[in-house]
């Protein structure tokens, strides 16, 4: 090999060392991630318009208290529970649940709520009775509801751990919420058949957002 073709061994100072090169890319990706996920989540119910656990602490207060030990999760008896993922952003890693597939059964036949019994912090704090769980406010949209169209249908009314209470029937056999009585277990929306459910659980969160905005 020629003099003119032997290449210059690069020092350390002409650019990243191995072990350099690999922290940086590692918290690039990091960073992208957490910014992806961040931006996700709160464009999706699965962030700030996640249903949460009974007891649940509302807000940053909740993401505060909660460690992502998913002992909850493991603990509630319905499976009903499920983490967050990462395009959940600062949401990753709680728990939720989604009640139109598999809502919250407020631990019927038990003694207890499983989930608040297992959390170590508090994160989910304890209620004194399932009647006093205040995970969100059931909204029914009447322009798709059977019983506000024409049809009998009494499918949430049964659905409803509370019927007469939480979930009411006006003059008309058509259902109204009483906000002061309902859950927000997500059991009606579960029970609910039409095709696009048209009663929906609002978060609790988003109930107080919105009677502060007026």
């Amino acid at each position: 090999m020629r003099e003119d073709e032997i290449q210059a061994v690069p020092s350390p100072e002409q650019g990243l060392t191995r072990r350099q090169a690999i922290a940086t890319g590692v918290g690039i990706t990091a960073g992208c991630m957490i910014g992806v996920g961040y931006n996700a989540g709160s464009r999706t119910g699965n962030g700030p318009l996640a249903l949460r656990p009974p007891g649940a602490l509302i807000g940053h207060e909740f993401l505060s208290a909660c460690i992502r030990c998913g002992q909850c999760v493991e603990a509630c008896p319905y499976d009903t529970l499920r983490l967050l993922d990462i395009t959940s952003g600062l949401h990753a890693g709680t728990p939720s649940f989604t009640a139109q597939t598999n809502p919250c059964w407020l631990c019927q036949g038990h003694d207890s709520l499983k989930c608040i019994d297992a959390c170590p912090t508090n994160a989910l704090s304890p209620v004194d009775d399932p009647m006093d769980v205040r995970i969100g406010l059931a909204v029914i949209d009447e322009s798709i509801c059977y019983a506000y169209n024409g049809t009998m249908c009494r499918a949430c009314w049964h659905a409803c751990p509370y019927p007469d209470q939480a979930l009411v029937y006006d003059e008309l056999l058509r259902p109204t919420v009483n906000a002061d009585v309902c859950t927000g277990c997500g059991l009606c929306e579960h029970g609910c058949p039409t095709e696009t459910a048209s009663i929906v659980i609002e978060p609790l969160k988003y109930q107080k957002n919105r009677r502060a905005n007026g």
